[in-house]
């Protein structure tokens, strides 16, 4: 009976001792510890590696883009949050560097050197710049396209038109009537000339954003004269 009950005992023992060891490898070779993810988003790089036990995941900052957070955030990871993962699991995550939106303050009578520096401030890039014979100092802003007050995603950038002399020179005004909104500012602005005021009007059975009406067509006026432009609604 005594022998039995040994034998008992012992089976126990090894039984105990395999499931142990056997979780135990689970563990080191599989990996068993999981982890669920937290949300990160609308938190700094400092703030989410503050996170409690966020050293069992494999932290890296996959890029950044402009989103609604503001700058420095982290606006978008992988896995998304509460998902359950495996320890040493890679979490991705992308740093905000703010709204793409911007208003194009009136750069007007600027130097190109302050403006520039304003515009890599707010992350605005200058797409082109082009020179024209004014009365104003060499490289002063005489107009930039978008207009002031326009709202444009900083990708796209602006353009800039600056003085080039001290002698004002002349420029016939082209027939833009026909052109998209932004077709008829390309060709004004590269001519020399200003975008004045853009108005709005209804013209049945034709397309919205269509230039109808300018000043000053085919004559010649001095260089950053001020042109207006009514469009179709």
């Amino acid at each position: 009976m005594k022998k039995y009950i040994g034998y008992l005992v012992a089976c126990i023992l090894i039984v105990f001792i395999g499931i142990f060891s056997f979780n135990i490898f689970l563990r080191t070779y599989f990996n068993e510890e999981y982890y669920t993810i937290p949300n990160l988003q609308g938190l700094t790089i400092s703030q989410a590696q503050g996170i409690q036990n966020i050293n069992k995941l494999h932290f890296v900052v996959a890029g950044e883009d402009y989103s609604e957070l503001p700058k420095g955030e982290i606006f978008k990871q992988s896995p998304t949050p509460d998902k359950v993962v495996k320890a040493d699991r890679t979490l991705k995550v992308w740093i905000s560097k703010g709204q793409n939106d911007f208003i194009i303050p009136d750069l007007r009578n600027k130097n190109l050197i302050d403006a520039t520096a304003f515009l890599q401030a707010h992350g605005v890039k200058i797409n082109k710049t082009t020179y024209v014979a004014s009365n104003l100092p060499y490289n002063t802003i005489l107009a930039t396209s978008p207009a002031a007050g326009e709202n444009i995603e900083k990708t796209k950038g602006i353009s800039l038109l600056l003085s080039n002399t001290n002698s004002a020179g002349t420029i016939e005004v082209p027939d833009t009537i026909g052109f998209t909104v932004e077709e008829a500012t390309n060709e004004l602005v590269s001519k020399g000339l200003i975008i004045g005021n853009v108005t709005e009007k209804f013209v049945p059975d034709l397309e919205p954003g269509i230039v109808i009406e300018t000043t000053n067509i085919r004559k010649t006026v001095p260089a950053g004269t001020t042109i207006d432009i009514v469009i179709s609604i």
